[in-house]
């Protein structure tokens, strides 16, 4: 009689223990962080159901933004906040436009970067546009002009080759092929 045997995989043989040359932090104005995030979640995003903007509140993106800026204590909470709100924003607004046909968002990305070059959207555009002008006079508020073309232009790469190249893939439910990355 064989006796099947059972294989036990441990990750640490395979996997090395992550390693970064500096510190892991976490800045010091999370509770203002968490506190800003469930603000918008409430209010600047109401195009989204209460059930989905609940489930945002508990993916704490704000912990995400927290960990991106681990000395943010000596740094000025406003310029903590536009951070915090880029986080939440790009997750938001990639979950409500990475489906969409790529000509919608084309005219989206457009339209974007409108708001991020100074146009202030109108009362009939959706939270995602008034927050992304509120970022950006934030992110004017103490960020060098051409530190704000780089943002502009990265985002704009961001929409145009990373969720308007993703949704075509996105659409089918495939997976973009290696090379892409």
């Amino acid at each position: 009689m064989k006796t099947e045997r059972k294989l036990t995989i441990n990750p640490k043989d395979f996997f090395p223990p992550g390693y970064y040359p500096w510190a892991d932090g976490i800045s010091a104005p999370t509770e203002l962080m968490k506190k800003a995030a469930d603000d918008w979640y409430d209010n600047a995003y109401t195009f989204l159901t209460e059930e989905v903007r609940e489930r945002y509140k508990l993916q704490m993106l704000h912990m995400a933004a927290a960990r991106m800026t681990p000395e943010a204590s000596s740094i000025p909470d406003e310029h903590i906040i536009p951070c915090n709100r880029w986080m939440i924003w790009i997750a938001v607004f990639d979950d409500t436009y990475g489906l969409c046909p790529i000509k919608e968002l084309e005219k989206i990305r457009i339209q974007m970067l409108s708001v991020l070059q100074g146009r202030n959207p109108s009362v009939h555009e959706n939270g995602l546009f008034h927050e992304t002008a509120i970022m950006r006079n934030e992110f004017m508020s103490f960020l060098p002009d051409e530190w704000i073309q780089r943002f502009v232009e990265r985002m704009s790469t961001y929409m145009k080759y990373g969720l308007i190249e993703e949704c075509q893939y996105s659409r089918l439910g495939k997976t973009p092929p290696p090379y892409l990355f």
